[in-house]
């Protein structure tokens, strides 16, 4: 027995009736039941539990064997479990093990919300203004409806799309993929996703709406959405043009290409993340159906053209022990990305053991862009600096196809599982690229050009091709020890294969540089033999340990081989996972795993890479594959009485012939990159979130805090540099809702980012760099009648410790007005004006190594704009 989300039911009562016996028993902790010496031509079940529905179901007695294994049957929630009685309070959250859900009656959530506005009101879960969802402190990945992929899981899509009075319940769920679902082992991290349940009404819906704008410097947005659910069949067709930065599909909020992460205590969602400006036009179809009772399909094909222009300066400090080079850049960026995906699954219970899930992708992507900087470079304090000036134009395109199929075998026997999972993927990636790169070196008090050093004047056509053939094979044998306990048997092997063909043409001298061409094949291999026990003793305590054995084949070389390299290691790899559930309220965890990664590409082609002619980089053919330990504990409590949810965790990671970088300095401003492997580095990773109801549900306080410490390790010519960097992040969030009258948020962020290095520092940088960011924001939504409503959102954050090359503390203001219209309000018409003030500006720190790089970019600027939003549905008549 399983419920919605696929978690094992325990304590359900199944009753078997023949006509010659009746037999009662309750599933177990995993959800399994038995029934013995069965007597009868035929037999029915049925399944009870309170707050859930009744099923029955029948079955012939006419099944091959003595024994007879059933597929796992689904028990849905129970929307009312009596109609005499009336329901005066729901339990608003729920948690079943990895699944954390909320029932939506429990939440005043306005009429004609979409599911976007109703995920604000939920504790622990931040919804940022690009869309992003953040639940228990990680990014929603994907979204579910009813357990299958809604427009291929898009998240976006989802959220500003479904209506949210259409959601019976929102389940957060840690999905460990399809082959831990199948055998019940957890050995991998999990994504975080969101499933929703539509209330059985809702489960047969023509829906869909229709947008349209244009404001001031030429600004505009439109799009349109139609969606049919037809109990279980679904066909959406979405599509949208506009310049105002705003996310495929949606309506409302700005986003687009070229924008930096931040971090997960940043709840403010009142300041637009997204760098440059962008043009986006796309269109998506979706399709989701059970086309016989065995098989069920679904899927999307969707494509986006966007382009981005995007200006800005930065400033890039590289320590190299006694002195700096520090590189001031003005820069612009054009992208013009055209992007075709298809992707779907096709899923097949084939009889009653035997399952089959095969999900193909295809995507195509085309990338043009045209690149131009004027730099400033100083080395050090030294009166000589250099002006370069670079132009990259390249064309690049992307064809990848990947397949993933997962073959599941039930044996007689309870429990007893055979799983196998195949993935394959292939992606070519070709690159046209035209460089022009010119620098001379003046005196920095004089701006005449010094006698002595040479200038430098590059002009190059580069083509490259490559090939990434990437393969996956998992094979997994389950057999119950007892009731409590599974013993899994695996077999698991990877693959990674390369070719690189990289060609460069010197303009000036009309000839090639096969100094710089490359002709390289790489190859990684990874078998894996593991042995998992895992241990149920009861509800309240699960543990699992594992051992495995991984030998590693790592392989390269030209094709005239001139060059060729070849490693071999064998990792021994211990695992073990606890899960303790100390009451109805509270669960502690705690597990460790251990994982490879291999040296991508540019780490490791034997070439130097001169496209950068201020930033050589070289490869080494001789790396090895990293090996990283990770030891992972969670603290989660809720009190379901009081509204109040809390998390913590901690997640310690430790690598084994850790990639790093040594810079050196050859001449002048130039600098040169090479990679080597080396111990020492480790991260400590934590956040907390805690969220409670003040007074009543109306006033929600949220707090979020995040601390990294990066123990990192690099090269600075030839000798060892420890660059510890450390982040501290705490956010505070008030809402107060009062129904019909006002909404509103009160948000707060303060970021603390400190490094230290080593090795000594110039110019006063041995006691290490600090930066500070400080950001306060207040947003709201009141009603002025049941038609009329006005909001506003205003945010100013604080910087201190950048360069003053690229400070700036902006404010932002955005407001509107807004009047909804025609039956059932389905009509929207809004007037707003955004970053009134004029001050919309990003800027950011990044810190790599021994690098500091600040940044600031253009966003989106002051513009006003009316538009129209109508949304329509229609309910089909009912079958008869």
């Amino acid at each position: 027995m399983i419920d919605t989300a696929g978690v094992a039911l325990p304590g359900v009562n199944v009753r078997l009736t023949t006509v010659l016996d009746t037999a009662l028993v309750i599933t177990d902790g995993g959800g399994n039941y038995r029934f013995t010496d069965i007597i009868g031509p035929e037999f029915r079940l049925t399944f009870s539990m309170i707050g859930y529905k009744i099923l029955d179901k029948s079955y012939p007695s006419n099944f091959p064997g003595p024994v007879v294994q059933l597929l796992p049957t689904v028990l849905p929630p129970q929307q009312t479990l009596l109609k005499e009685i009336v329901i005066n309070r729901i339990q608003p959250i729920v948690i079943k093990e990895d699944t954390v859900q909320y029932n939506m009656d429990a939440f005043n959530v306005r009429q004609n919300s979409l599911l976007e506005e109703a995920l604000k009101l939920l504790p622990n879960v931040q919804v940022r203004r690009d869309g992003t969802v953040i639940a228990h402190g990680k990014q929603i990945s994907r979204v579910q409806v009813d357990s299958k992929n809604f427009f291929g899981g898009e998240v976006l899509t989802a959220t500003r799309n479904l209506p949210a009075e259409f959601i019976q319940s929102i389940q957060v769920i840690d999905y460990y993929g399809d082959m831990a679902n199948s055998t019940g082992i957890k050995d991998s991290e999990p994504e975080k996703i969101l499933n929703i349940v539509l209330k059985e009404d809702k489960k047969r819906i023509l829906f869909g709406q229709v947008t349209g704008g244009g404001g001031t410097v030429d600004r505009y947005i439109g799009s349109m959405g139609i969606n049919n659910f037809n109990d279980g069949q679904e066909f959406s067709v979405l599509g949208s043009l506009n310049n105002t930065n705003t996310s495929l599909f949606s309506y409302g909020a700005p986003t687009g290409s070229g924008g930096r992460e931040r971090g997960n205590s940043d709840l403010t969602g009142m300041v637009d993340p997204e760098d440059g400006i962008n043009t986006t036009n796309s269109v998506g179809i979706s399709y989701s159906d059970d086309v016989s009772d065995k098989v069920s399909v679904y899927g999307k094909y969707t494509f986006t053209n966007r382009k981005n222009r995007t200006l800005g300066n930065s400033e890039e400090t590289s320590n190299l022990g006694t002195f700096s080079i520090v590189t001031l850049k003005d820069n612009e960026i054009n992208t013009d990305n055209k992007n075709h995906l298809m992707a779907w699954d096709i899923e097949a219970q084939l009889d009653d053991r035997n399952y089959l899930k095969i999900s193909p992708n295809i995507s195509y992507s085309s990338v043009g862009s045209r690149h131009v900087s004027n730099d400033t470079i100083q080395r050090g304090l030294e009166r000589t600096i250099t002006d370069r000036d670079y132009l990259a134009e390249e064309n690049v395109s992307t064809p990848n196809f990947d397949m993933d199929v997962l073959y599941s075998r039930a044996f007689h026997k309870p429990g007893r599982k055979f799983v196998v999972n195949m993935q394959g993927k292939y992606a070519q990636r070709d690159k046209e690229e035209n460089i022009s790169d010119a620098f001379r070196n003046v005196n920095i008090l004089t701006g005449e050009p010094v006698t002595g050093v040479n200038d430098y004047d590059l002009r190059q056509d580069v083509t490259s091709d490559n090939q990434n053939r990437v393969g996956r094979l998992k094979a997994s044998y389950v057999e119950p020890v007892d009731n409590n306990s599974i013993l899994e048997f695996s077999y698991e092997y990877n693959y990674t294969a390369i070719d690189s063909r990289r060609s460069v043409w010197d303009v000036d001298k009309q000839e090639p540089v096969d100094s710089l061409s490359v002709d390289y094949s790489y190859f990684f291999e990874s078998n894996r033999m593991g042995l998992v026990y895992q241990m149920e003793q009861s509800k309240r305590f699960k543990y699992t340990l594992g051992f495995a054995v991984q030998p590693l084949l790592l392989r390269g070389q030209t094709m005239d081989i001139d060059t060729m390299t070849q490693h071999r290691n064998v990792n021994l790899i211990p695992s073990a996972g606890f899960r303790f559930r100390i009451n109805d309220e509270s669960e502690w965890s705690i597990e460790y795993l251990g994982t490879n990664n291999q040296p991508n590409f540019s780490q490791i082609q034997p070439i130097r890479d001169v496209t950068n002619s201020q930033n050589i980089i070289i490869g080494n053919a001789e790396l090895k594959a990293e090996f990283v330990n990770r030891i992972t504990t969670r603290f989660r409590q809720t009190k379901l009485g009081k509204n109040r949810f809390f998390e913590a965790q901690l997640a310690l990671n430790q690598v084994q012939n850790k990639i790093v970088t040594n810079r050196s300095n050859p001449s002048g401003t130039v600098q040169e990159t090479s990679f080597r492997n080396t111990s020492g580095y480790f991260d400590a990773r934590g956040y907390y979130m805690y969220s409670t109801a003040i007074f009543n549900d109306n006033f929600q306080f949220n707090l979020n805090g995040t601390t990294d410490y990066v123990n990192n390790v690099s090269y600075v010519n030839d000798k060892k540099n420890f660059g510890r960097n450390f982040i501290y992040s705490q956010a505070m969030q008030m809402r107060f809702m009062l129904e019909d009258v006002i909404e509103t948020e009160l948000n707060t962020s303060y970021t603390f980012n400190r490094t230290r290095y080593s090795l000594h520092q110039p110019y006063g940088l041995v006691n290490g760099i600090n930066a500070n960011s400080f950001l306060v924001g207040l947003a709201g939504k009141g009603y002025l009648s049941d038609n009329w409503a006005f909001g506003f959102d205003l945010s100013h954050r604080l910087n201190s410790g950048y360069s003053d090359f690229v400070s700036v503390n902006p404010t932002l203001l955005n407001a509107y007005i807004e009047c909804t219209f025609l039956n059932n309000n389905m009509a929207l018409l809004r007037l707003q004006g955004f970053d009134l003030f004029n001050q919309n500006t990003g800027i950011t720190r990044e810190v790599f190594e021994t690098n500091i790089l600040d940044v600031r970019n253009n966003r989106l600027a002051r513009y006003f704009m009316l538009s129209l939003n109508i949304r329509l549905q229609k309910y089909p008549e009912k079958k008869r």
